[in-house]
């Protein structure tokens, strides 16, 4: 798991990061579909000022299927999947703005995702 702002989380933060790991493997479980290999979570999104956040109002957590093109996204409530037909880094900035605004999800996570992609190319 790669973190949005590396910082400590709390343990309590931590397992809930887990559990919303763990509702994306249901995801991909219930397709059948290989498990994503790029993972990012923004640690802000689960603990604010020592609090802890239940959800957020947006993604908090994507990762992203390589093997499928299928980028999964969690907000701690729900989860999602959405096949992009193509290498998810191959997409222009523009095709990118347009799936975040699409699905609701935030645009500097999907950059952030871009860029775990690229580096590991």
């Amino acid at each position: 798991m790669k973190l949005f702002r590396e910082r400590e989380l709390s343990r309590a933060a931590s397992n809930l990061m887990e559990f919303d790991a763990d509702s994306i493997r249901k995801v991909v479980s219930a397709q059948h579909l290989a498990e994503p290999n790029v993972w990012l979570a923004d640690p802000d999104s689960y603990e604010k000022s020592g609090r802890i956040l239940r959800d957020s109002d947006s993604p908090r957590m994507l990762a992203y299927s390589t093997k499928d093109q299928i980028l999964y996204a969690t907000d701690g409530c729900n989860s999602c999947s959405r096949r992009v037909h193509m290498d998810l880094e191959l997409l222009s900035r523009e095709e990118l703005k347009a799936l975040a605004e699409k699905n609701a999800w935030r645009f500097e996570l999907l950059e952030k995702l871009i860029d775990l992609l690229t580096a590991g190319s």
